[in-house]
This record gives C-alpha cells, structure tokens and sequence, in this order.
C-alpha cells in the first residue's frame, strides 16, 4: 500500500508541525480486502479505509480539508468526481472540539489501489503500483511531491502563510 504514505506527504506539506510532531497524525487501515480476479496476469487491486487521526490541530480545519481534497483529485478521484454510481461520494470526519483553538480530528478515506504484474523473461514477475486513471483533464498535474499550499485565506484571515 502507498496511498497511506503519500497523504502523509500531503498533510505534513500543509501542515508543518505535522512533520515536526508526526505523533500527531495517526494513521492505520481498517477493513482491507484483496480483489484478485483470475486471470493469467495475476494482477490484484487493494481496497480498504484508511483512517487518519489529527490531534491537537491548531489551525482551520479547512486547511487540512483542501490539502486532503487536492491529494485525492491525483490519488482517489472517484471520491470527489461527479456523476456515476458511487461517484462523488466524499469521505467522513468527525471532530472532537477541545477549546477555542484546538481539534481532534478522524478521518475515513475508502481508498483502492491497483497492482499489475508483468512476466520477466527469467520467469519471475514485476510488480506495479498503478496511478490512477485521470478524472479532471483541466487540472495541471501536481508535482511531486505535491507543492504546499500558499496563502489560503478565510474572512481576511491568512490560514497558510
């Protein structure tokens, strides 16, 4: 599995002291299945939820939402994309509001990877992490890693300096 890893990328991008204090973002997967049909190239996909925990969060939580939705455009775009049977469908948080200032924060990703094997000609496989496919053909491409967000306002106020 990458996606876990990658959305840390993200998140910590958006959020520095993530970074600085990884003990404050959890992550862990939850209800994980292997979907192996049988076929002769052995190919198999993941799905599973990944869950995220944000303790302390000091910032808006909007910050962390956009940074989560920018990441899912590239990594999980069926999560956000309009139209089409479970298309579009979002993803769950809860939040436990410690004070004025400060957040807990859960979140439920339903993600899925693909994995594709290739034949070696000495007889062993290759393994590939497939991207997925584009959904928003007017987006540039993001960088990778993917660059921070910069100045993200809210009512004059500066959330991302």
């Amino acid at each position: 599995m990458q996606k876990p890893d990658s959305l840390r990328e993200a998140l910590t991008l958006a959020d520095p002291e993530l970074g600085r204090d990884p003990d404050r973002l959890l992550m862990w997967v939850e209800k994980g299945r292997i979907r192996a049909p049988m076929t002769a190239s052995r190919s198999f996909g993941y799905e599973y939820t990944l869950h995220i925990v944000i303790v302390s969060f000091e910032g808006h939580p909007s910050v962390l939402f956009l940074a989560i939705n920018n990441w899912l455009r590239t990594n999980q775009p069926d999560l956000l994309a309009a139209g089409g049977a479970g298309a579009g469908r979002g993803y769950a948080f809860d939040a436990d509001i410690m004070d004025n200032r400060k957040v807990d924060l859960e979140l439920q990703l339903e993600l899925t990877e693909q994995v594709a094997l290739h034949p070696r000609e000495d007889g062993g496989w290759n393994l590939e992490h497939l991207a997925e496919p584009p959904m928003f053909p007017d987006d540039e491409p993001l960088s990778d890693p993917p660059a921070p967000l910069r100045q993200v306002w809210w009512k004059d106020e500066l959330l991302v300096p």
